[in-house]
């Protein structure tokens, strides 16, 4: 008997549902909780939401409306709901630049940001639920809530923690790390 024939040692059981949920779950999990770090850590560290974070969000909502174009998991409410919540943060874009001729201008109107965040609130979740839901076709339904649920918990512990280190970025981060990294030096970073 080799060590690897342990007569204690259980063979491990097949689970196809499981595994065809969790390992594409676990991409669409990643892909949204490196969209939602930048977003919350320079929120916390600066106070604001950068350009670059509000084009990122306007780029990944995109793809995932061409992606429901194309071959949609929804029907009826269901789908027309995706559809505007994937093309609102283009359409905010959009907007900011003909209402207000640049983004910058659009981001420091309070209430044009406040409907670019609550955009943001729903539309990242939406862009969650489409990437899970197409990566794991064939699923049950409870299995989809299950592991949403999951996904949606992560990320917003990933979004939580990156705005309370951007708050606290002192604690980890010195002014220098933000100059060779070619940011500007938050208004609260530890000088060395």
């Amino acid at each position: 008997m080799s060590g690897n024939d342990s007569p204690h040692r259980p063979e491990p059981e097949s689970r196809p549902d499981r595994d065809r949920t969790y390992g594409p779950a676990a991409v669409a999990i990643v892909t949204i909780a490196l969209t939602a770090w930048p977003i919350a850590f320079n929120l916390g560290a600066y106070g604001v939401v950068f350009y670059q974070d509000v084009f990122q969000i306007v780029v990944v909502s995109t793809v995932a409306f061409a992606i429901v174009l194309v071959r949609s998991p929804y029907d009826g409410l269901a789908l027309w709901f995706t559809r505007i919540a994937l093309a609102a943060p283009a359409v905010w874009l959009a907007g900011a630049v003909l209402l207000f001729d640049s983004l910058g201008e659009a981001v420091d109107n309070v209430v044009y940001s406040l409907v670019g965040l609550v955009i943001a609130v729903v539309s990242i979740p939406t862009v969650l639920r489409v990437l899970v839901e197409l990566f794991t076709p064939g699923v049950q339904m409870l299995e989809n809530r299950r592991v949403l649920a999951y996904a949606v918990g992560v990320v917003t512990l990933v979004a939580a923690a990156g705005f309370v280190i951007g708050s606290n970025n002192d604690a980890f981060l010195t002014c220098d790390d933000f100059k060779i990294a070619g940011s500007d030096q938050p208004t609260n970073c530890a000088a060395q």
